[in-house]
């Protein structure tokens, strides 16, 4: 049976990276089964396991992540470090930012929907070998951490994140200077981005109704039977959601817990 790493005497503290990647390769096969069985029957949260994989993850591999026996998502990992993840079965077509904390927000915000989406069930990982990333930007397990607590941080984050599983279209502008994200289809988004570009040219004008505003604010937009704009606003942030007309109700709950 394989003995627990140790540190041999007046042996030099290995990185904490390198250590706990020993660490992990030490523990008994026995631990490492039950570590995918626990997730597997939804005992484990969804990201920590997430992360770990990639953590892990020296040669290229991409990786298909099941909740339950359906494939949800797929990751493309390589060096310890994510090069793509799209939601649903199949590989993402386009690439990430070559900016490593872009390429982190960029992937934060598919996981929040794919955490919402999980919901607590069980997941298993699905691992095959693939040719190695070209061309495409990257994020260390590290860096995709800070963006997905940034975003919790947020009153915004986590109303996007309560919305994830509904909503069918999203355009979420966080405050300072960090790029826009996005998802849902192209027809979708091109609606948001009206309401958007509408907002910012009325912003622009004196003695116009302003938003986004510094104080919080909250819009709803009917465009169809089956479709409604929800528009949130705090401070220099600004969260644009296309949702079900049934979504409406419990996000508004959501932004009234937020900020009563």
């Amino acid at each position: 049976m394989t003995s627990p790493a140790r540190q041999l005497p007046g042996a030099k503290p290995a990185p904490d990276a390198l250590h706990q990647a020993l660490r992990q390769l030490a523990q008994p096969v026995q631990a490492l089964t039950a570590q995918a069985q626990r997730a597997a029957a939804g005992q484990e949260p969804l990201l920590p396991a997430l992360l770990r994989e990639i953590g892990e993850t020296v040669l290229p591999r991409e990786i298909t992540l099941c909740i339950g026996q359906t494939p949800a998502a797929v990751l493309t990992a390589a060096h310890r470090r994510l090069a793509g993840l799209s939601l649903g079965g199949t590989a993402e077509a386009g690439a990430a930012p070559e900016d490593p904390a872009a390429a982190a927000r960029l992937f934060a915000a598919r996981l929040s929907r794919l955490e919402a989406q999980a919901a607590g069930a069980g997941v298993t990982f699905r691992r095959r070998p693939c040719a190695a990333p070209q061309g495409a930007g990257s994020c260390t397990a590290a860096q995709l951490q800070e963006a997905l607590a940034a975003a919790s941080r947020s009153p915004l984050g986590t109303l996007r994140s309560a919305a994830a599983a509904q909503a069918l279209a999203w355009i979420h502008c966080p405050a300072g200077a960090q790029a826009p994200v996005s998802g849902g289809p192209a027809p979708l988004l091109q609606q948001l981005q009206a309401v958007r570009s509408a907002f910012a040219a009325s912003a622009a004008r004196p003695g116009s109704a302003r938003m986004p505003a510094h104080k919080p604010d909250c819009l709803l937009l009917p465009v169809s039977p089956d479709l409604q704009i929800l528009a949130a606003a705090h401070e220099d942030e600004l969260l644009l959601l296309a949702l079900p007309p049934g979504a409406v109700p419990g996000l508004i709950e959501t932004w009234t817990a937020l900020f009563s």
